[in-house]
């Protein structure tokens, strides 16, 4: 995802506390030329507040930290605009409830994914995981 945000914007900034990630985000950037791509390894409740101002956030995975991650991003910028990716029920409750207590006009997408598999003749389209992706902002003027 971070390499896909860079090569749609001016800049982009992650930060991701896997080594074995990073060394993939790492490649990524080098295969698709994403050299504005900062990415910086440790937990994002510890590096955020050294990033550069946000106007978008994208919360991938939060570690049990999705609130303090939230509130890092509205201190930095209360207009910033954030998407939560999230794979469980409570993590899409718990990211709608966040937002919404933090006074964001709020928007649910589910995205779901169906792979074939065939059945004799016929093909069955077997379900994978959803995702939803939970996007909130501030109205303008709050």
């Amino acid at each position: 995802v971070s390499v896909e945000l860079a090569l749609q914007g001016k800049s982009a900034w992650a930060v991701e506390e896997k080594p074995e990630a990073c060394d993939l985000i790492r490649a990524n950037r080098q295969i698709f030329g994403a050299w504005n791509l900062h990415l910086t390894q440790g937990s994002a409740v510890e590096v955020l507040p050294d990033f550069p101002v946000p106007d978008k956030v994208f919360i991938g995975g939060s570690h049990g930290d999705l609130d303090e991650i939230i509130d890092l991003a509205f201190r930095a910028n209360p207009d910033a605009r954030i998407c939560v990716s999230a794979i469980t029920l409570e993590n899409l409750h718990q990211a709608l409830k966040s937002l919404q207590e933090r006074g964001c006009a709020v928007e649910v997408a589910q995205i779901s994914v169906s792979r074939t598999k065939a059945a004799g003749n016929l093909h069955l389209l077997l379900a994978q995981n959803p995702v939803f992706l939970i996007t909130g902002a501030r109205p303008c003027g709050d």
